[in-house]
């Protein structure tokens, strides 16, 4: 095949860059790969924008690559890879890949097409998890790199200094023909079950059904949320009493004050905020041995 690469330098402090060096000196690689090392999100738009006489896109990087270049995929229709080299690679997770699977993806002799939902929130694709409150702060301070180990280790440092400023928030919550108002802690609407570097927000969530799970965490405070937070790493917050999970095609959240949203540790504007659903919305390219 022959594939458009996009290289992320900033993915996981340069592990990308150092990652194309050895890909673009190893003679096992089976696909002819035209390498553009994209310094932004507008860039890495353009590139995939513009991409001619090619017949898919390799993205080399974390889930912020992935989210950077979603909205030009989805709108030329390009079949697109991931080779994880950012911190939490849970796209590739997502997918119910191996990492050292989807390391693989340029090595392997035959790829296949695996058609996944695309999924948005105030009109921006976003790859897994895109939220309101409290799990918007700790994206925030992630995002302004207060974990500065990255990955999980990063995520749950952003979680204790998130703790100081938790708020509840008085929102009204519609999934489908279902409503619910009260105060939260936080909502997370997911396309895929894994945020975070691992973290199961919504375990029963999947890329292929064409529908989006929702973590609603009803007001609580400081001491039960840190208490019960590690439960997050098994999916088993779910079963906690003040935790609510539906599933819908649309979402809509309104607050009673202007909320961020962020998606995939990016800032998707605020509240109130629409969530959708493109079912078979992105064509992903795997090894054909891990469809």
């Amino acid at each position: 095949m022959r594939l458009l690469g996009l290289a992320n330098p900033a993915a996981a402090g340069g592990r990308a860059l150092r990652c194309l060096a050895r890909l673009r000196a190893e003679r096992s690689v089976r696909h002819e790969v035209a390498w553009v090392v994209t310094r932004d999100a507008a860039e890495a738009q353009r590139t995939v924008l513009t991409a001619r006489d090619v017949d898919g896109v390799v993205l080399l990087g974390g889930d912020g690559t992935v989210h950077t270049a979603l909205g030009a995929l989805a709108e030329t229709g390009l079949p697109f890879g991931v080779v994880p080299a950012g911190r939490g690679n849970d796209f590739v997770r997502n997918l119910g890949l191996r990492p050292r699977v989807a390391k693989t993806l340029l090595h392997a002799t035959n790829l296949v097409v695996r058609h996944c939902d695309l999924a948005r929130v105030n009109g921006i694709p976003f790859a897994n998890i895109a939220s309101v409150g409290f799990d918007a702060v700790v994206n925030r301070l992630a995002h302004e790199g207060a974990g500065v180990l990255g990955g999980t280790a990063g995520y749950v440092i952003c979680v204790l200094r998130a703790l100081a400023a938790l708020r509840p928030v008085a929102a009204e919550i519609t999934i489908d023909d279902w409503q619910w108002s009260g105060e939260v802690t936080m909502v997370a609407v997911a396309n895929g079950p894994c945020y975070g570097g691992g973290m199961r927000i919504a375990p029963d969530a999947a890329l292929e059904d064409g529908l989006l799970d929702v973590c609603v965490v009803r007001r609580v405070s400081r001491s039960p949320l840190l208490r019960h937070f590690p439960r997050v790493f098994r999916g088993t917050h779910t079963r906690h009493p003040d935790v609510i999970m539906r599933r819908g095609a649309s979402v809509r959240v309104a607050t009673e004050h202007p909320q961020d949203v962020y998606a995939d540790g990016e800032w998707s504007g605020r509240t109130p905020a629409s969530w959708t659903v493109q079912p078979r919305g992105l064509r992903v390219l795997v090894p054909q041995e891990a469809s």
